[in-house]
């Protein structure tokens, strides 16, 4: 009996500690949530179903004693192409968090909307008992689009604010979009000093550089203040917008002048008279001059108009045509040359008058045809019978 009686006493004191050695050895999901390291239940990732994101900014949970104290915050960024951010699915797996452990909810099967920057909040918990120990704010912001630039000047003016000089703003007159060279023309009043304005200038663009060098190699940046230049010819200016990627560059020339540069030293004149039957020509019966910024020659054919009278039948060929000595190589400003008028024998006796339009443009530029102002001189003749 004294050795069963002790037999019992070593069963009895074995079991317990049996019983503690099996719970110590077992799953740590059977622990109570107040044993398990919480730490562990952090993200590493954040993957969301069917998108490539840009970029993530992982803020984890501030844990104090192994107790959350303030969620953590998760930032994403997608692609701007993305139209919308509408049933949004994550795609956690065991890279992420370990699913053996934890479970996270909302889940991979719940679509979501993150539209209007709405922030998510997502809880992990344990499996063992479903006890909430972790939470992250989950946001997505979609990457703005970068909008290719234009490298184009898409503003330029001479502003009275600028330029106490000028009656009113300057702004551009015409602008010529070519793939890799602009131009733009400016008209300032007649009488304006070419060599003292100050421009306003908005462009397309990251970078803005100038140069008045012809060949376009000596670019400097272009100031920020209000910067006085000079327009006058033959100084050129020319401005170059260059991208964000410093890789493409697009120069646009800049062209001032005055919209009527041709001016003639009277509008009106009267030939003398010519005898009926014989064409005459009279040459400097009066002179045009350039009075413009650039060098000028001829854009079409002089027209005529108010032509009086009318002869009937109109024989082919006007009773009075009038033509411009033009120098080699254009009128350069300042310059003047003759206006010389023909009368021709094949019209009667009588007094006609006609008016000449003379049409002008930029030497070599043909993209300022039409562009200026005519000029228009008025010519009588009287046709005698001698």
């Amino acid at each position: 009996m004294k050795s069963k009686i002790k037999l019992i006493g070593v069963t009895a004191i074995c079991f317990p500690v049996f019983f503690l050695a099996n719970c110590n050895s077992g799953d740590d999901s059977d622990m109570n949530p107040g044993e398990i390291n919480i730490e562990e239940a952090k993200l590493s990732d954040f993957p969301l179903f069917g998108i490539e994101r840009t970029a993530i900014d992982i803020v984890d949970p501030e844990i104090v004693d192994n107790k959350e104290i303030n969620f953590g915050k998760i930032k994403i960024t997608v692609p701007g192409t993305i139209t919308s951010l509408e049933n949004i699915a994550v795609s956690i797996t065991s890279k992420e968090l370990n699913l053996s452990k934890f479970r996270i909810t909302p889940g991979n099967d719940e679509l979501l909307s993150f539209e209007n920057h709405k922030v998510n909040i997502f809880t992990i918990s344990t499996i063992a008992n479903n006890s909430e120990i972790l939470h992250y704010e989950v946001s997505i912001i979609k990457e703005e689009v970068a909008v290719p630039e234009t490298l184009e000047i898409t503003y330029f003016a001479f502003e009275k604010i600028k330029n106490e000089s000028l009656p009113d703003d300057v702004t551009i007159s015409k602008m010529v979009r070519n793939a890799g060279f602009d131009k733009i023309y400016l008209f300032v009043p007649l009488g304006t000093d070419f060599t003292d304005l100050v421009p306003t200038i908005i462009y397309d663009g990251t970078k803005l550089y100038y140069t008045q060098e012809s060949n376009l190699d000596l670019s400097i940046e272009y100031p920020n203040e209000d910067t006085s230049f000079d327009f006058k010819y033959p100084k050129p200016f020319y401005l170059t917008v260059e991208d964000r990627n410093n890789q493409k560059r697009k120069t646009t020339e800049v062209i001032v002048d005055v919209i009527n540069p041709v001016r003639l030293e009277t509008t009106s004149i009267t030939t003398p008279d010519v005898t009926e039957g014989k064409t005459q020509y009279f040459e400097a019966l009066t002179k045009w001059i350039n009075q413009g910024n650039h060098k000028i020659n001829f854009q079409k054919a002089t027209t005529y108009e108010d032509v009086s009278p009318v002869v009937t039948p109109t024989p082919s060929i006007e009773a009075i045509t009038v033509d411009r000595s033009l120098p080699g190589g254009g009128l350069m400003p300042g310059e003047s040359a003759n206006v010389n008028v023909q009368v021709s024998q094949y019209y009667p006796e009588g007094v006609y008058k006609s008016t000449a339009v003379f049409y002008t443009r930029i030497f070599e530029d043909h993209d300022s045809d039409d562009l200026f102002e005519p000029a228009k001189l008025t010519v009588t003749a009287n046709i005698v019978n001698n």
